[in-house]
């Protein structure tokens, strides 16, 4: 008895390959906070952390102290940043930005 496999088509491949990238690139980076616990950002303005804006990537420190940011970035260099107590800081366009990693105090 033999087994009959079937080809998938360049069509189906290619919608295929599609949706998993589309899927991937929706997907937002994940942040560590001060214990190293990886957490995924929602799209929601409120949130403590990165955060997404339209197309910036926001980083909103909701603590009593200072935080020093380390950004890392797709393309180019990456940076600290110093974001006060309570305030809100651009970090760069969405699509660039990789990972942020809280750094401490500042």
């Amino acid at each position: 008895m033999s087994v009959k496999t079937k080809k998938l088509s360049q069509v189906t491949l290619l919608s295929t390959l599609a949706a998993i990238s589309a899927t991937l690139l929706t997907t937002g980076p994940a942040t560590a906070n001060a214990a190293g616990t990886v957490h995924e950002r929602s799209h929601v303005a409120a949130a403590c952390g990165l955060y997404r804006d339209g197309d910036a990537a926001q980083y909103k420190n909701c603590s009593g102290a200072g935080e020093n940011i380390f950004v890392t970035y797709l393309l180019g260099g990456n940076t600290y940043f110093c974001v006060p107590a309570g305030e809100t800081r651009y970090v760069g366009r969405w699509s660039n930005v990789f990972r942020v990693y809280n750094r401490g105090g500042c």
